[in-house]
């Protein structure tokens, strides 16, 4: 069974380029990916619910 990673937001920043500002408006606003918070109360984004959300809203996968 593959474990689905879990994202910070700013990693999640880090992956589109944007400031990490930017990601928590998305959340706070219903627009970012699907997201939880952690026992600590940051919050996290599952990988996979961030690829879909990325495919889904027109964003294209870095190229190194």
């Amino acid at each position: 069974m593959a474990v689905n990673h879990v994202m910070t937001v700013a990693e999640i920043a880090c992956e589109l380029r944007f400031d990490r500002t930017t990601v928590y408006r998305w959340v706070r606003l219903g627009n970012g990916p699907n997201s939880f918070l952690s026992p600590g109360g940051h919050i996290r984004i599952y990988r996979s619910d961030f690829i879909e959300w990325a495919r889904t809203n027109g964003f294209q996968e870095r190229r190194n």
